[in-house]
């Protein structure tokens, strides 16, 4: 972190300068849409790939699916943001690009509300598809709109290099989510895990419920397999099953934020006869042409 500081700040300094070429124009965040958008790009980003971290653990070693099946299983997402990315240009219309992202961020919030309320050691699979699916539907609503948001009122001939820092924003949140939220599941695993080990009156409960966070709950299987540890192993499933109801709850806190945020982009109205952002007419074409006059570094 503080290493993008150092490099925001020299960013800004360039822009400030006459005569020089910034990798990041950092004037364009004094679009309020431009800035605020991309502060919810990056929430919801923390979000989205926080959760989608820690799932494929949980669903093989707490409710013991196969590879194959885990992968159907999140395929899911995939299907449910499919079907609200085709009938969200159609809703746009009437929504508006920021209404529907606010659609999908509460329905991203109320699939992983859902999850994490019924998430346990003996979840059947059909309330996790419909939570993912739900899930899913909200991120393919919130998506497909989010950068039309945030591009809005940024000059088409600035367009590329808008679109570049909301592309750099989002990843960062990714970046984040992943680091924090797997953090955070394995630390609450590994709490949880020692709790219960220590009230079955192990005397080796804080050894093995670090082993068994640091291998991600790997070693579950073997535990399970020895009577003098199935009760163990147990505990552990438990304890993951707590994991990912905190992660839950947290990316669901988290999108909600997110749309918070954008109750700060201001309200646009479009004037009669101009343009309203890259997608105006000769909008994505301009923007196209100031990036292939660019210079080649």
């Amino acid at each position: 972190m503080a290493c993008l500081a150092l490099f925001l700040r020299r960013q800004a300094r360039l822009t400030r300068a006459n005569g020089t070429a910034p990798l990041m124009d950092t004037s364009l965040f004094g679009i309020r849409s431009f800035s605020t958008g991309n502060i919810a790009t990056l929430i919801i980003a923390l979000a989205e790939f926080g959760i989608l971290a820690v799932l494929p653990l949980w669903l093989q070693y707490t409710l013991g699916y196969s590879v194959l099946r885990t992968g159907l299983m999140i395929f899911v997402v995939a299907v449910g943001s499919f079907f609200a990315s085709g009938a969200g240009f159609g809703m746009a219309e009437k929504a508006g690009p920021v209404g529907l992202v606010r659609i999908g961020l509460v329905l991203e919030a109320l699939g992983l509300l859902m999850f994490g309320m019924t998430a346990s050691s003996d979840s059947p699979w059909w309330v996790i598809g419909i939570a993912l699916f739900l899930y899913g539907t909200g991120v393919g609503f919130a998506t497909a709109q989010v950068t039309n948001v945030v591009l809005a009122d940024v000059p088409p001939r600035r367009a590329g290099l808008g679109s570049g820092i909301q592309s750099a924003a989002r990843q960062l949140g990714s970046a984040l989510g992943i680091a924090i939220l797997t953090s955070t599941f394995f630390t609450a695993l590994d709490s949880d895990l020692s709790e219960r080990l220590t009230q079955q009156g192990r005397p080796d409960a804080h050894e093995l419920s670090s082993a068994v966070s640091d291998s991600a709950g790997a070693m579950i299987s073997g535990l399970s397999r020895t009577p003098e540890t199935a009760s163990a192993a147990d505990a552990a499933r438990d304890a993951m099953s707590y994991g990912v109801q905190i992660n839950g709850y947290t990316c669901a806190a988290l999108l909600v934020l997110g749309m918070l945020a954008t109750f700060l982009i201001p309200r646009r109205e479009p004037a009669a006869g101009q343009g309203g952002g890259p997608d105006a007419p000769g909008g994505v074409q301009e923007a196209g042409a100031h990036v292939r006059q660019m210079p080649a570094s």
